[in-house]
């Protein structure tokens, strides 16, 4: 028990250490501020569009009269009123040209969905299938469903308002502060983190274009929900909007608003590279255990990957791991070339014509034959009572399809080889 719980901890700390490791490698953080601005400057023709079309359709609701009546003498410092109140009262129909206008406002706005896309493919690029009408086709849906939501969010917002001015709800507020008070504002933010919540998890699911389970992306999509609801209570600590006034509030607001925005995106680009890391866990931690430094290497980052990455317990099952004995042959000279060995624990001795190669604990052996597809060109037995983990070739080769680091790895190797055989014959 206590060593599956150890194993459980340093599973959850290399999950950890990968996802921050990918997250700087993809610059996911340029990918959140450029998803930020996608918002801001998506949000503002989406906003008009729809105003428009509940304009058309609503012809100028009493409500949203009655709001700029209450607050007209704030508001006459900004712009003419009255004006306003007119242009909405004399609103025509729809017609064609407002539905042209509308798609040309959506088409304007793709660059909010066409940012989340890419940065999803960013993390997903060696995975994904590469479907660039689908996903053309996923923005757009995308986009029109933002405008559907917003739109019946704010016609049922108009029609909760009506219905609760009626002379039967008036007294309502007085009689159940709570109920219309701290708890209305309660179920605001409820259904705004529902809708984030829910769009977070479609967009794991559909926008990563690798299938991963959907109680992965429920959970990642909660927790990001979770962290982002922490970090806004933790800007709403220091910072109080209810100190500016009208015209410093509004630049304020909007300053809080893309900071609140970003943290967002920060926190789902980091949860869809966890996704990532957890769905191909086994073939990244090879990769990384491909990729260990060296024991004598004093560079703090590389001591702290020895230490996460060295004793991979995750990838060791019945069927790969094998123990042998001091003095045991693992695989003979001339013999096919089918896999590659790694060193959990132990050590092993290669012999190549007379000549002594010596493998511990955090390395691999039998990996240039693979690349080379060719036999085995010397003798690996054990040095000490070791224990291996063994990698058929062709999930090796895939891994290095995926992970360039490996390959560049690999090649050094295979440099390295092909140097030492020439200066033995000469011609190799």
């Amino acid at each position: 028990m206590k060593e599956k719980k150890k194993s459980a901890r340093i599973k959850i700390c290399q999950i950890a250490y990968l996802s921050m490791n990918f997250y700087f490698q993809n610059d996911l953080y340029e990918s959140a501020s450029a998803c930020t601005f996608g918002f801001i400057f998506s949000f503002i023709p989406i906003l008009m569009m729809i105003l428009t079309l509940l304009i058309g359709i609503l012809h100028a609701s009493p409500a949203i009269v009655e709001n700029l009546l209450s607050v007209e003498k704030q508001l006459n410092s900004v712009f003419d009123v009255n004006k306003f109140i007119n242009e909405l009262l004399t609103a025509r129909s729809l017609t064609w040209i407002d539905f042209v206008l509308g798609l040309f406002i959506i088409w304007m706005a793709r660059k909010f969905f066409l940012s989340i896309m890419h940065g999803l493919s960013s993390i997903f690029r060696t995975v994904a299938v590469q479907r660039p009408i689908f996903n053309q086709l996923i923005t757009f849906a995308g986009e029109l469903c933002l405008v559907i939501i917003c739109a019946i969010v704010f016609f049922a917002a108009f029609i909760m308002r009506q219905i609760f001015s009626l002379p039967f709800f008036s007294n309502l507020p007085y009689i159940f502060p709570v109920v219309f008070g701290t708890l209305s504002n309660v179920l605001v933010n409820l259904v705004m983190y529902i809708i984030i919540f829910l769009f977070t998890a479609a967009a794991y699911k559909f926008g990563s274009g690798s299938k991963p389970p959907v109680k992965l992306c429920i959970l990642c999509s909660a927790l990001c929900t979770v962290c982002f609801y922490v970090c806004v209570l933790v800007i709403s600590f220091f910072l109080n909007k209810a100190n500016y006034n009208l015209i410093y509030g509004v630049l304020s607001n909007l300053v809080i608003l893309l900071l609140e925005v970003y943290v967002f995106f920060v926190l789902f680009m980091l949860f869809a590279q966890v996704i990532y890391v957890i769905q191909f866990f086994n073939t990244l931690l090879l990769g990384e255990l491909y990729l260990l430094p060296r024991h004598d290497s004093v560079n703090m980052q590389d001591t702290l990957r020895r230490i996460l990455f060295i004793t991979p317990s995750a990838l060791m099952t019945s069927e790969n791991t094998i123990t042998c004995r001091a003095g045991s042959v693992i695989y003979s000279q001339d013999e096919e070339s089918d896999a590659v060995y790694y060193i959990v624990n132990g050590s092993v001795i290669e012999n190549r014509s007379g000549i002594f190669n010596y493998y511990d604990q955090g390395s691999f052996f039998g990996d240039v034959n693979c690349l080379l597809n060719q036999k085995r060109t010397g003798t690996v037995t054990a040095g000490t009572d070791c224990e291996l983990i063994k990698t058929d070739a062709q999930t090796f080769m895939a891994l290095l399809e995926k992970n360039p680091q490996t390959a560049v790895k690999a090649m050094s190797k295979v440099s390295d080889y092909a140097a030492k055989v020439y200066r033995q014959n000469n011609n190799f």
